[in-house]
């Protein structure tokens, strides 16, 4: 199950006193708060494949659904024969859950002799995958029908890298994008969050 821990220093500002125990000191001491990123992607699955914009479009879109402190929260919509490159997500762990239709995930991961091993995963409606920091994978969407798709990351994006596999079976990074901050009621299309 994908969770992300992230500290916290939680204090009551009118009384002084901090919510996480402490020494007799008035500063509060950090807390791990732990952060369900596959519970996150669930509950927003459930009404994702309603979402208008994402219905019968031509090419890939993306919407987003929820931005935190801890996390960003998207629904994509995947035409048949959509795609994106291999990627991982920088720094950001992450849940991906299938509102309607379905997809293939294919992860690479090199071994100790620098070859990659490749494994392919068919997602139906309902069915999930998460991954930690620096993952790399693709989706597609081989099937007939458009798909719906719900992706959770925490903490926020940062940055996306994108790869290829050499003739010998070699990951090699292609390019780095760096991601601006996501805010709470940005309608951004500017960034691919897959």
């Amino acid at each position: 199950m994908a969770s992300v821990l992230l500290a916290d220093t939680a204090r009551d500002s009118a009384s002084g006193s901090s919510s996480a125990p402490h020494s007799g000191s008035a500063s509060a001491r950090p807390q791990r708060r732990e952060v369900n990123l596959l519970a996150i992607a669930e509950g927003f699955s459930l009404s994702a494949a309603e979402i208008l914009d994402l219905r019968d479009a031509p090419e890939r879109r993306w919407v987003l659904l929820a931005a935190t402190d801890l996390f960003e929260a998207w629904a994509i919509g995947w035409p048949p024969g959509g795609k994106i490159e291999l990627h991982d997500h920088g720094h950001s762990s992450g849940a991906v859950v299938v509102a309607r239709g379905s997809l293939t995930e294919t992860r690479i991961r090199p071994t100790d002799q620098c070859v990659a091993t490749v494994e392919s995963h068919h997602l139906d409606t309902g069915e999930s995958r998460t991954f930690s920091s620096h993952y790399v994978h693709d989706i597609v969407n081989a099937g007939p029908h458009h798909t719906v798709s719900v992706h959770v990351y925490g903490p926020k994006l940062t940055s996306m890298s994108y790869y290829r596999l050499s003739p010998t079976a070699r990951l090699q990074a292609v390019r780095t994008e760096y991601v601006d901050p996501i805010g709470p009621f940005d309608v951004t299309r500017a960034h691919d969050p897959s």
